[in-house]
């Protein structure tokens, strides 16, 4: 059984959290007959739940700069089990936000960018990959840019005008993507990227 981990958002409510997920993704794996497990953002539980799992996704959600308690909270569980997957070769897909705190973890530089959020923008490739066009137009909602570093063993694939990364992999099977594959109401692109992930290295 093909099992994937997605990672959970996080909000205050009350004195407390609460843990909530997209409902792109929960269609998108009812719909695919995906077996997934909602990774909560506590240490212990977000841990044990990589060894059920093939694949991790890192979703988006609020910005990684963000000075919420809640976005703290939630980076330090997500780094913890970047590390995790890169020790035991778990693919890793990060999306928008995956992609910006993978950035972090390789301290690449992100800084604020106007003109990504809740928008439609082309992005270029200069590798190919996948059936990938050269040029290709994508959703965007995101606030920060990542500026690409060659010193940080990536691989980059994909730019906006500015030169800024929008798609990237690390040692091959782990693939970080700024803009949301998963809110395409068809699920081709995502369907696509996962297969790839599951083909080739699992």
């Amino acid at each position: 059984m093909f099992e994937i981990g997605i990672t959970s958002n996080i909000k205050k409510y009350y004195k407390g959290y609460i843990d909530f997920i997209d409902h792109y993704w929960l269609d998108y794996f009812e719909k695919s007959n995906i077996k997934y497990y909602l990774i909560p953002n506590k240490k212990k539980s977000s841990i044990k739940a990589l060894n059920k799992i093939k694949l991790l996704i890192i979703p988006g959600g609020n910005d990684v700069s963000n000075t919420l308690n809640t976005s703290k909270i939630r980076n330090n569980i997500e780094m913890r089990l970047i590390k995790i997957c890169l020790k035991k070769k778990i693919p890793i897909l990060g999306i928008c936000r995956g992609a910006q705190l993978f950035a972090k973890y390789k301290k690449l530089k992100i800084t604020k960018c106007a003109g990504h959020m809740r928008t439609k923008h082309p992005v270029f490739f200069d590798k190919k990959f996948l059936n990938y066009k050269k040029k290709e137009v994508v959703n965007s909602f995101h606030n920060y840019c990542i500026t690409p570093n060659k010193r940080n063993n990536l691989v980059y694939l994909a730019y906006d005008k500015d030169r800024k990364s929008e798609m990237f992999v690390y040692k091959k099977r782990n693939i970080f993507i700024m803009w949301h594959p998963e809110r395409n109401n068809n699920f081709k692109e995502i369907n696509k990227i996962i297969k790839y992930i599951k083909t080739k290295f699992l």
